[in-house]
C-alpha cells in the first residue's frame, strides 16, 4: 500500500519499543504520564451528567456552546487580560485549536519557529502542514532569550511559538522575557501562538500570559484537560482575532463539526471550582522530585510550571540512561523525544506520592 510522504515524519521510532516493554512490567513506577492523576471534580461530573439526562447528542455549534464561549471569554478577559475585541472558539482539546491555526496560518515552505527542548506535537505538526521547523534554544536554564530568537527570524518566519508552562521542561516565561519578544514579533509582523495548557500549574509565581503584551497579533491556546483531569474529555480553547477565529471556525466545520457537545454542557461549572489544592499538592511534589533529584547529585533546574521535570542524565545518554531504569522498573522519557539533544529525560509529577518515591529511590541507585 502506497502512503503520502506527510506521514514519513510520524513512524514509530525506537522510543515507542521501549515504551512497549515497560507496560510489560509489573509494578511498573510510572513517571512517563503527561495527564493530572486526580479525577475530574464532582462538579463537572454532575453538570455532565445533568446535560446527558436533559438531552445532548445532536450536533453543536461549530465555534462552541454560546453559554460556555462567553464564560471562557470573560475567564480569558479576567485572567490573561484577553482584549474585548478578540474572539473565543471552543475546540476538540487544545490540539484540535493547534491544528487549526496551523492550518490557518502556515503555507508549504513557512518557517515556525519552536524551542527546544519543544513540545513534540507542535515539532510534527508543524511538518505535516508543509511548515518548516526552525529551533530557537532554551539551555541550559530553559529561559527565552528574545536576541537568539531575533537571530533566526528571517523573510520566511510565520509564526513563532511559545510554551509556557512548559512540556517538557516545566520551564515558566517571565514577563520581561516575554515581552522582549512580544516586541519583536511586532515589530516584523510575525505572528505567535502561545499554548498555555498548564496555565493553572504554576508554582512561584503568577501565570504571565503572552496576551498581557500582544493583541490580535498573538493567538491563545488552552483548554480544560490538563486543570481539571479532563484529558481524554477532548476540550480546549483558541483565543485572538475576529478574522483568525472565523477562519479557524470554518476548518473545523469540515475537520470536527464541533467540540463534544456534553463535555461543552458539563464544563460550564469548571470556572467555579476551586483548583487552589489541586495546585498546592502539585506544588508540593515539584519540591519533593526536584529537591529529591539534587539531593541525588542530578544536575536539574527547577520548574516553575506543569507536571515535568527535565533533569540531565549521568553520562549524557537519555536512551543508555532509560534502559537502566526500566531494568530497576522505572519508566521516564528520553529527552531526545522533545529536542534535538540527547542529554535529559521528562520525569512526570502527577503521580502518587508513594510513587515519586519510589522514582527518588531508583534515581539515586542510578546515579552512584
Amino acid at each position: 500500500m502506497l502512503f503520502s510522504r506527510r506521514t514519513e515524519d510520524f513512524k514509530a521510532s525506537g522510543i515507542r519499543e521501549l515504551f512497549d516493554r515497560a507496560r510489560q512490567i509489573p509494578d511498573a513506577i510510572d513517571l512517563s504520564i503527561g495527564q493530572a492523576h486526580f479525577d475530574v471534580p464532582d462538579a463537572i461530573k454532575d453538570a455532565t451528567i445533568n446535560a446527558i439526562r436533559s438531552g445532548c447528542g445532536g450536533y453543536g455549534k461549530t465555534q462552541g456552546d454560546p453559554d460556555l464561549i462567553d464564560a471562557t471569554r470573560r475567564h480569558l478577559q479576567s485572567r490573561f487580560s484577553l482584549s474585548p475585541d478578540e474572539h473565543v472558539l471552543m475546540t476538540s482539546g487544545a490540539t484540535g485549536a493547534i491544528v487549526l491555526a496551523l492550518l490557518a496560518l502556515v503555507e508549504p515552505g513557512d518557517e515556525v519557529l519552536l524551542p527546544d527542548p519543544y513540545f513534540i506535537l507542535h515539532h510534527r505538526l508543524v511538518k505535516l502542514f508543509g511548515g518548516t521547523p526552525v529551533f530557537y534554544d532554551l539551555y541550559p536554564d530553559f529561559k527565552l532569550r528574545a536576541a537568539d530568537i531575533v537571530e533566526q527570524m528571517s523573510e520566511r518566519t510565520r509564526l513563532i511559538i511559545l510554551n509556557s508552562p512548559s512540556n517538557p521542561t516545566g520551564a515558566t516565561f517571565s514577563a520581561a522575557e516575554i515581552e522582549a519578544v512580544a516586541d519583536a514579533c511586532r515589530q516584523r509582523g510575525i505572528m505567535v501562538l502561545s499554548d498555555e495548557l498548564y496555565e493553572i500549574f504554576v508554582y512561584d509565581a503568577p501565570h504571565v500570559s503572552v496576551k498581557k503584551f500582544l493583541g490580535p497579533e498573538s493567538l491563545l491556546v488552552g483548554g480544560f484537560s490538563k486543570a481539571y483531569g479532563m484529558a481524554g474529555w477532548r476540550l480546549g480553547w483558541a483565543a485572538g482575532s475576529p478574522e483568525l477565529i472565523d477562519k479557524m471556525r470554518t476548518l473545523q466545520q469540515f475537520i470536527y463539526a464541533c467540540p463534544p457537545t456534553l463535555v461543552q454542557r458539563g464544563s460550564l461549572a469548571a470556572f467555579d471550582v476551586d483548583m487552589t489544592s489541586y495546585v498546592d499538592d502539585y506544588r508540593r511534589k515539584r519540591d519533593l522530585m526536584y529537591n529529591g533529584l539534587v539531593a541525588a547529585g542530578y544536575d536539574v533546574v527547577k520548574p516553575g510550571g506543569s507536571f515535568f521535570i527535565f533533569p540531565e542524565v549521568p553520562g549524557g545518554d537519555d536512551l543508555e540512561f532509560c534502559e537502566r531504569a526500566l531494568s530497576n522498573k522505572l519508566i521516564v522519557v528520553p529527552g531526545r523525544t522533545f529536542s534535538r539533544r540527547s542529554s535529559h529525560i521528562r520525569v512526570s509529577i502527577a503521580a502518587p506520592d508513594d510513587t515519586l518515591e519510589h522514582g527518588l529511590e531508583v534515581f539515586r541507585k542510578l546515579r552512584f
